[in-house]
């Protein structure tokens, strides 16, 4: 009896410690026809950034995070809590929250408006009490879009044309 108490209690955390290994271990993603690389693959964090390869992190076009949120079992909840952040820290940022779907899409730019980007965000609950955050992010470049109103008005278009496209995209490679 005692040795199968035991399987019961170590099987189940070698799952779980096995399930977040396994983000760590994917070094590529293949997402709308184009292969992300992992910039990050010594990291001790649980947060894995993705980029192409001709680019980089601080001066990237595209990039997909996936990020383990430990101590949060409820994807609806954490998505409009993160929402709300976005709207927090930056009031003039776009956001579009689905709770039901626990997602989200937005477009938010830094003080300087050297570019705008935009996001979409899916919470999904993995094994025990956590979340895999999974986001692609897409950014417009002033100096490529002749200024801050330029890179708006694509950040804008791209997101009106492709936010529904880039969300279901986003929810598929979350799982």
């Amino acid at each position: 009896m005692k040795k199968s108490f035991k399987y019961l209690i170590v099987v189940p955390t070698f799952l779980i410690l096995a399930q977040s290994a396994g983000a760590a271990m994917e070094n590529k993603i293949k997402f709308d026809k184009q292969t992300f690389y992992l910039s990050n693959p010594e990291t001790k964090t649980d947060k894995f950034v993705y980029i192409l390869k001709t680019e980089n992190i601080g001066n990237h076009h595209s990039q997909i995070i996936k990020e383990i949120i430990r101590d949060n079992d409820n994807p609806t909840k954490a998505a409009a809590e993160f929402a709300y952040k976005i709207q927090s820290d930056n009031p003039k940022a776009s956001v579009l929250v689905y709770p039901e779907a626990a997602t989200a899409g937005y477009i938010d730019f830094p003080k300087d408006k050297s570019f705008y980007e935009y996001n979409a965000v899916v919470f999904k609950k993995i094994s025990g009490n956590a979340l895999e955050k999974t986001g692609y992010s897409k950014r417009f470049y002033s100096a490529e879009h002749g200024g801050a109103e330029g890179a708006r008005l694509a950040a804008i278009t791209f997101a009106e044309n492709n936010n529904k496209k880039y969300m279901e995209m986003i929810n598929k490679i979350s799982d």
